[in-house]
């Protein structure tokens, strides 16, 4: 077979483009130790430590609703000693009803300790100003006061801008049950001391207008003509009401309340 003639290189701008799309272009080195690119890692989430106060909340405020005392102290008095950051305003949750139970239970020094050991940051808020304001009363025997400063603690937490509602219930129901067993250790105090008052005087004493201190009397004989209440003598101790009083408390506190009385 004849050889054609050889072909003639590209001489014209169109032939060398042609030529150049013929070749095919050389193949890029890829680097030998390039390593597929990594997907990012997530970053970790900050660990936020739940508020032992705000946890314990719920329970104290099921024991308050039941009433039980002591063993909402206890609760209270063990967060207080395993909480490790007690500069928390929250630390109000435990604080305010662990007093106001101390205050039910007549144990006026350990609540009066219990808010000497609130750090200063604390000390400055409404509420529990206003729970040291009814414990000092209540420490002083000063019946007025007692009744005024239970109200005023109660119009704080029922104020629209109070920030913590299932707090303020808390709040409300122990001061009513403060009140009721202040009145009943009242009713015990007055009858052992006295045989007869003024029914205005009982008023300043039970904090309470004459009918209703007259439907709670406890058997005590109203003279409506002299306006005079009777008490009925009782040797019931007034430990039934205030576990923490002894004899002698018991004969200071009736002293001093004659001794007002008499004013």
């Amino acid at each position: 077979m004849a050889n054609g003639p050889p072909t003639p290189p590209p001489t014209t701008d169109t032939e060398i483009q042609d030529e150049t799309r013929t070749v095919d272009p050389a193949p890029t080195p890829v680097p030998a130790n390039t390593a597929p690119p990594q997907p990012a890692q997530p970053q970790p989430q900050p660990v936020h430590l739940q508020d032992p106060y705000q946890l314990i909340f719920p329970r104290i405020a099921e024991l308050a609703a039941a009433k039980q005392w002591l063993e909402l102290i206890d609760t209270s008095e063990i967060t207080e000693i395993n909480a490790t950051n007690d500069q928390q305003l929250s630390r109000l949750f435990v604080i305010v009803p662990l007093v106001l139970a101390y205050l039910i239970q007549n144990e006026i020094s350990i609540a009066k300790l219990v808010l000497e050991r609130v750090q200063s940051n604390i000390r400055s808020n409404p509420l529990l100003k206003a729970v040291r304001s009814l414990t000092v009363a209540y420490g002083a025997g000063a019946y007025e006061e007692i009744y005024s400063k239970a109200a005023a603690l109660t119009d704080l937490v029922a104020q629209s801008n109070f920030a913590e509602p299932q707090l303020a219930q808390v709040v409300k129901g122990m001061v009513d049950c403060f009140l009721a067993s202040f009145r009943d250790r009242t009713f015990l105090l007055l009858s052992r001391a006295y045989t007869s008052m003024p029914l205005d005087l009982a008023e300043m004493y039970f904090g309470m207008p004459a009918d209703s201190i007259i439907a709670a009397s406890q058997g005590w004989i109203y003279d409506a003509s002299s306006k005079i209440l009777r008490p009925v003598a009782t040797k019931e101790r007034i430990s039934a009401v205030a576990p923490a009083a002894s004899s002698l408390e018991d004969f200071a506190f009736i002293a001093q309340s004659v001794s007002r009385l008499e004013m």
